[in-house]
């Protein structure tokens, strides 16, 4: 089976192709003001690498965030595109799911918490359970206070925005905790073979929309 996966949720984008499994052609990009839209000539390369015309990919996978809305919104409307022709098959996951994955994979633990920046002092955060093959999330998305965030025991707690959230971070983990204290970005190789694994348990695919978890904005009333 040809998988294509992308993820956008952060500056550092990826897209991987894999044939039953394996991975056969990869790339990642840094998207700048200078340099946007690599995304575009990236799905091409790695098409061209795995020697594969879009028509021969029998599914999509999509990373849904939360992350950057723009990135985001760019990589699920491309992939969609791509699928519509053949009316392929396209399954998105969380990208913190796969992130979660890669960490306890990389770690060998069963608890990854991972928290971002949601702007306007509030940080998301989401706990994942691993169970065999994949990771579940244990609870809904949370959007906290720095100030209050908390890690549970046993937790391993990682993030994709490590530079915005490195000054304050680590002095709410505690100690005993494992923190890593670098950016982990989601791969689009562990969006498919996450992808591949929920379907074969019959799990349903994450919603197809940009999920961007902010603050909710409040608009004072003009004076009179």
């Amino acid at each position: 089976m040809f998988i294509l996966a992308i993820d956008q949720s952060t500056a550092t984008g990826s897209s991987a192709v894999l044939a039953d499994q394996r991975l056969i052609a990869a790339r990642h990009w840094h998207e700048t003001r200078t340099a946007r839209q690599q995304i575009f000539p990236c799905l091409n390369a790695i098409l061209h690498e795995a020697r594969l015309e879009p028509s021969a990919i029998e599914l999509y996978v999509a990373g849904v965030g939360p992350g950057s809305y723009s990135g985001l919104r760019v990589a699920v409307a491309a992939i969609t595109a791509m699928a519509l022709p053949g009316k392929t098959a396209v399954y998105g996951v969380t990208s913190a799911e796969a992130i979660a994955w890669q960490v306890a994979q990389a770690e060998n633990v069963t608890k990854v918490r991972i928290v971002g920046d949601a702007r306007a002092e509030r940080w998301w955060t989401r706990l994942f359970l691993r169970q065999d093959d994949l990771m579940s999330p244990a609870g809904e998305w949370e959007l906290v206070d720095p100030g209050v965030f908390k890690v549970g025991a046993a937790e391993v707690v990682a993030t994709p925005d490590w530079p915005r959230l490195e000054a304050r971070l680590p002095a709410m983990v505690p100690a005993s905790t494992r923190l890593i204290a670098r950016a982990v970005f989601p791969e689009a190789e562990t969006l498919a073979r996450l992808a591949a694994a929920r379907r074969a348990r019959g799990i349903a695919s994450e919603p197809l929309i940009p999920i961007y978890l902010h603050p909710a904005v409040r608009r004072q009333k003009a004076s009179a």
